[in-house]
């Protein structure tokens, strides 16, 4: 056999036949080329031969080592510029298992696929990503394991220390890839994203909390992904030590995150769901260790931001930081924020051992918080503030260190109904409405109803099992508080069952609550 150098180069007398088989220099694979009409000799694809042009036949993809980026003593540089001729033409690449070292960015082209079997590379200069598809279309990136620079930060989101640089892409795909020490993100679009599927990743980094409080500064911005955009699905990813794990930007829409691993957010929040997301769910997620909230979604007034249709079910969350609830809702806009999110379900969850409260929803106008397990909770197991429409039911609370359920201020229509609270208020802290089964604080809540729930105490843990506090100014007093219902609740093992700090104030109906099992139902005053 012929190699494909030997038959190209000048002056040899081998015959220009239509069809030739060869074989490549540099993979030893036996190869085809056929003669062409004019073409641009490129090397690799397209060879010249006396007058002649050949075109090289290949089915599938095109091998990056046709390139030779093996070659013996071949610099950092000569490798970079060779790949990204190769990737320049546009055509499918395949990379096999090696090891490479690059020095800037790969560059992808439109309608183009690039897959690897465990093909490493390294990017070695700070500030560059290894891969970019900025404002391309209709490419997938498959099987690699990329490994970032590792050591500079950049404070703020125009970092390029990333993997794969994606902002304003369309249709991509990002699937069985493996991302190790980007100090920015594996994968960073912030803006313009349409149509993303990132799934069967692995990002995994050495990072840890000594790294992300250098004195360099506090690296919050180290994440597993940011994105943003609409028509975002993030599915069966795993995500470990990085400072926050999933980042979906500002004002995306129809963002699906499901059956993904987060374990061991080194700074903040394994989840951080940005202002404005609408069209959005997090289902069957693993959220494990995070220093803060295991998973946020963080509303702030802004004219042009909706947050619309949020479902955030069948996850399981355990073990956050002090400080850091399980799932939080909120609108953190200084001041008397405006903007509610509409149209919300926390539903099926488990959350475990919460440095805060278990599930902390504020700022909702119409949803539902039902069928979660919450177990462990350093202060509340479930906080409402400022909503609109809630029904919080059928939940199972159980061991919280303050309130069962803790009602503050600013509601309107809400339920809290058929709710299983047991061993509340286990820190003893003194304050008589944090040791209760459930508190409904007197700040302007109007048409509260609790109804059906069964409080169970621990030793005498539980002062309290409902626990209502009345505001003492009559002219507030007339513009809410009476319409309460407090109707059929069983409460056992407190030490005074219900109380009310101001009875002044009339109750819409306080009756057929339990004190006791033997206790039969009564009307009460």
């Amino acid at each position: 056999m012929i190699y494909a150098n030997a038959f190209f180069t000048s002056g040899n007398s081998y015959p220009n036949e239509d069809i030739v088989q060869l074989v490549d220099n540099y993979t030893h694979q036996a190869v085809v080329y056929k003669k062409i009409g004019t073409a641009v000799d490129d090397g690799v694809i397209y060879r010249k031969k006396d007058n002649d042009f050949y075109e090289r036949q290949w089915s599938g993809y095109v091998d990056i080592l046709w390139w030779n980026i093996k070659e013996v003593g071949i610099s950092v540089s000569t490798v970079t510029e060779r790949i990204n001729k190769a990737l320049s033409m546009g055509y499918d690449v395949f990379f096999d298992e090696m090891s490479i070292e690059i020095n800037g960015t790969l560059y992808l082209q439109n309608n183009q696929k690039i897959l690897s079997n465990n093909c490493k590379i390294k990017q070695t200069v700070a500030n560059s990503e290894i891969f970019n598809c900025e404002q391309k279309e209709n490419i997938s990136i498959t099987g690699f394991s990329l490994e970032g620079e590792g050591n500079d930060y950049v404070v703020n989101a125009s970092s390029r220390n990333v993997g794969i640089l994606c902002a304003q892409a369309k249709n991509l795909v990002i699937e069985k890839n493996i991302f190790k020490d980007f100090t920015y993100s594996a994968v960073s679009g912030l803006n313009g994203v349409e149509h993303l599927t990132f799934r069967f990743n692995k990002v995994k980094n050495s990072f840890d909390y000594s790294w992300a409080t250098q004195a360099s500064g506090y690296r919050k911005d180290n994440m597993g992904i940011v994105i943003g955009g609409k028509n975002i699905t993030i599915f069966k990813n795993y995500f470990e030590n990085s400072s926050q794990g999933i980042y979906i930007s500002e004002n995306s829409n129809f963002v699906s995150i499901s059956d993904n691993d987060v374990e061991n957010t080194i700074l903040e929040h394994g989840m951080y769901l940005d202002s404005g997301i609408s069209n959005l769910t997090v289902i069957g997620n693993r959220v494990r260790n995070t220093v803060k909230v295991g998973i946020k979604l963080q509303n702030s007034d802004h004219l042009n931001y909706i947050s619309n249709n949020v479902v955030i079910s069948n996850n399981i969350v355990e073990n956050t930081g002090g400080g850091g609830d399980g799932i939080l809702i909120n609108n953190t806009t200084p001041g008397a924020p405006q903007l509610y999110a509409k149209n919300v379900v926390v539903s099926g969850n488990v959350v475990r051992n919460a440095g805060q409260h278990g599930i902390n929803v504020r700022f909702v106008d119409l949803g539902v918080v039902s069928n979660n397990v919450i177990n462990d909770i350093s202060y509340a197991g479930v906080y409402i503030s400022d909503t609109r429409g809630v029904e919080v039911c059928h939940n199972n609370i159980k061991t919280s260190q303050e309130n069962g359920i803790m009602i503050e201020a600013h509601n309107y229509l809400l339920s809290a109904n058929f709710n299983t609270i047991e061993n509340p208020g286990m820190r003893n802290s003194g304050l008589e409405d944090l040791l209760t089964g459930i508190t409904i604080r007197g700040t302007k809540n109007k048409e509260i109803s609790v109804r059906n729930n069964k409080m169970v105490g621990s030793g005498n843990a539980m002062k309290y099992g409902v626990f209502v506090e009345f505001i003492e100014d009559p002219v507030v007093q007339q513009t809410f508080q009476e319409t309460y219902e407090i109707v059929g609740n069983t409460v056992l093992n407190a030490v005074t069952p219900y109380r009310f700090l101001n009875t002044v104030v009339a109750l819409r109906r306080l009756n057929n609550n339990y004190k006791n099992l033997l206790t039969a139902p009564v009307q009460e005053s």
